[in-house]
């Protein structure tokens, strides 16, 4: 191997079949750290940069230049691209090749310009060169040569990017960012070959936020024990976070350890069985409220235009389903038809679960509502719902006292920070209004969400006592009853009366006096 300088120091260099190198100058012959050997024959060859460029990339040239047979070739492209101030701070001195040489970055530049002059040695010892005009001939080869050598480049890169994402796959946070990308992409499905759907892609994507917060960027799930896994709850607990939110994100670090072994990335059972959900009390949840049957015809009943027409409407569907805002809110004339015997029926697949639901229009007002906008329902963010039905309530509550009720609740961590920097800037005054036992409490108006329309339509038909939990369940598409009885909000003492009722029905006798 040998190292040519650059024309300001006018440095040569001699091929060998050796590979040893030698520095020839003007008057002096720098040995550089390889024992030279006598060689056969020598190649005069030097390696220049033609580009006026001082920063960038350029391409490097060569002069060949032989004796037998006799060969002056010059600006022969040898297809190698380098760093132009590299190249050119390597050349000021032989010195400063030397220090060059010596880094990973020279050894490769080093050996690829010996490639170069093998090649161009071997076309003279073959024969192939017998003058100038078989400068095309070196081209070719050094053209070939450079395509071979970006191509193994290429492989090579390509096996340091496989292996370093298996080692990214095998961390926790490479393979949630894997999990994350393909359930967006839909390269990732569900058992049943469905997409994610975008509210389930959502909470997958703010679970991310705090993983990536608790969990360092190189730990494993080998790291995953009993103690990682009650941290994570500390921290969750630390933020803020009520104890549904807190759960909500256990199952998410139990689910991402589940499909992480499913992959064969996750060898480590104990990190299947350490999230343990964290015990729920009734004073831990915000408030979970639902509109009664005089409030809902009241609120059908109010004399609307423009958005909030169109936002109560969207609502009421929702309560006369029984159906999740998101597919509530996406009806169309397709999911209407009429079943054999003339009832009204909707039919469709809800998004989250995948699960086909059909269900009788029991309400004549969900048929007046289709009617009015021609099955053309108008189209409303979740957001844009949430915000404008509290307003229209909070009118309403003017002539429905009961929505003006107070009802205890817990306060989201954006409602904790906001009456932070309330109390900040007015001497300590909080923001919420609280009883007389310290908790906060809001009017039953500011607690309607777009989900209240699912948990009304369930409550209200079980407070009927018309259908039994089958079909209730039937309808909300619920295939847990233990999850479809969080929906009924009925209090104890609506309970009391319900069941009282039932029995005076029944004309149940009181038991006989003691005497």
């Amino acid at each position: 191997m040998a190292i040519i300088g650059n024309d300001r120091h006018d440095c040569m260099y001699n091929v060998c079949t050796t590979f040893r190198i030698i520095y020839i100058s003007k008057s002096t012959i720098f040995r550089g750290n390889y024992v030279s050997l006598q060689p056969k024959f020598f190649l005069m060859a030097k390696f220049f940069l033609r580009t006026q460029k001082e920063a960038g990339e350029g391409t490097l040239y060569i002069t060949i230049q032989r004796r037998t047979p006799k060969v002056s070739l010059r600006f022969v492209s040898t297809g190698i691209t380098v760093d132009v101030q590299t190249w050119n701070r390597a050349n000021r001195s032989i010195s400063a090749w030397n220090k060059f040489a010596a880094t990973d970055e020279g050894i490769r530049l080093s050996q690829r310009m010996a490639v170069v002059t093998q090649t161009v040695d071997e076309l003279f010892d073959s024969g192939r060169i017998g003058g100038n005009e078989d400068k095309g001939v070196i081209e070719e080869a050094l053209r070939e040569l450079a395509h071979a050598e970006a191509y193994k480049a290429n492989e090579e890169v390509q096996r340091i990017r496989k292996e370093e994402e298996t080692r990214r796959h095998h961390r926790i946070v490479g393979f949630y960012d894997y999990f994350v990308e393909g359930i967006s992409q839909g390269t990732v499905r569900l058992a049943d070959g469905r997409r994610y759907s975008d509210g389930t892609v959502t909470q997958w994507k703010n679970f991310g936020r705090l993983l990536r917060e608790y969990c360092p960027e190189s730990a494993t799930f080998e790291d995953i024990d009993r103690r990682f896994a009650e941290g994570f709850m500390t921290y969750l607990e630390g933020k803020g976070f009520m104890a549904l939110t807190v759960n909500k994100n256990l199952a998410h670090f139990k689910a991402l350890c589940n499909m992480a072994a499913e992959e064969g990335v996750n060898v480590n059972a104990v990190s299947l069985r350490v999230w343990k959900r964290k015990a729920v009390k009734n004073d831990e949840k915000r408030a979970e409220i639902y509109l009664t049957d005089e409030e809902l015809n009241a609120l059908y009943d109010m004399r609307l235009q423009g958005r909030q027409e169109q936002v109560r409407d969207v609502f009421f569907i929702g309560c006369l389903t029984g159906q999740r805002f998101s597919d509530y809110s996406t009806l169309t004339v397709t999911n209407f038809r009429k079943a054999d015997n003339g009832m009204d029926i909707i039919g469709l697949t809800q998004k989250k679960t995948g699960t086909y639901v059909e269900l009788p229009v029991w309400d004549m007002r969900l048929k007046e509502i289709a009617e009015r906008w021609n099955y053309h329902f108008p189209k409303i963010e979740k957001t844009e719902l949430n915000k404008t039905i509290k307003a229209i309530l909070k009118d309403l509550s003017a002539t429905v006292p009961s929505l003006q009720e107070r009802y205890a609740t817990m306060l989201s961590v954006q409602e904790k920070n906001l009456e932070s920097r309330y109390a900040a800037e007015h001497n300590g005054e909080q923001l919420y209004e609280r009883d007389s036992l310290g908790n906060v409490t809001k009017a039953k108006w500011e607690l309607v969400s777009s989900h209240t329309a699912r948990r009304s339509s369930i409550t209200n038909l079980y407070k009927s006592g018309v259908l039994d939990t089958r079909e209730m369940m039937s309808i909300s598409g619920h295939k847990d009853s233990k999850v479809f009885d969080e929906y009924i909000k009925v209090s104890v003492s609506e309970q009391a009366q319900r069941v009282g009722e039932k029995l005076r029905k029944a004309k149940v006798m009181p038991l006989k006096k003691a005497e």
